[in-house]
């Protein structure tokens, strides 16, 4: 058996976006796009750490595709 890793590496991203997204208006009504931002990338990462192996998070982050 060999996991969908597209489909769960999806998953795990949207997941992140949304929880950084409620928890950046979760207690100011109105935030900053930088914090909005900062909160979405974090738990995007906590997500991923939920996912994936420790390595394979660092491996993504730093290619093309994650880098700031």
């Amino acid at each position: 058996m060999k996991p969908k890793f597209l489909v769960i590496l999806d998953q795990a991203i949207k997941e992140g976006v949304l929880c950084g997204y409620k928890k950046a208006s979760e207690h100011n009504e109105n935030p900053s796009k930088e914090h909005i931002c900062e909160t979405i990338e974090e738990c995007v990462l906590g997500s991923l750490y939920e996912h994936f192996e420790l390595e394979l998070v660092h491996k993504l982050w730093a290619s093309d595709g994650f880098t700031k």
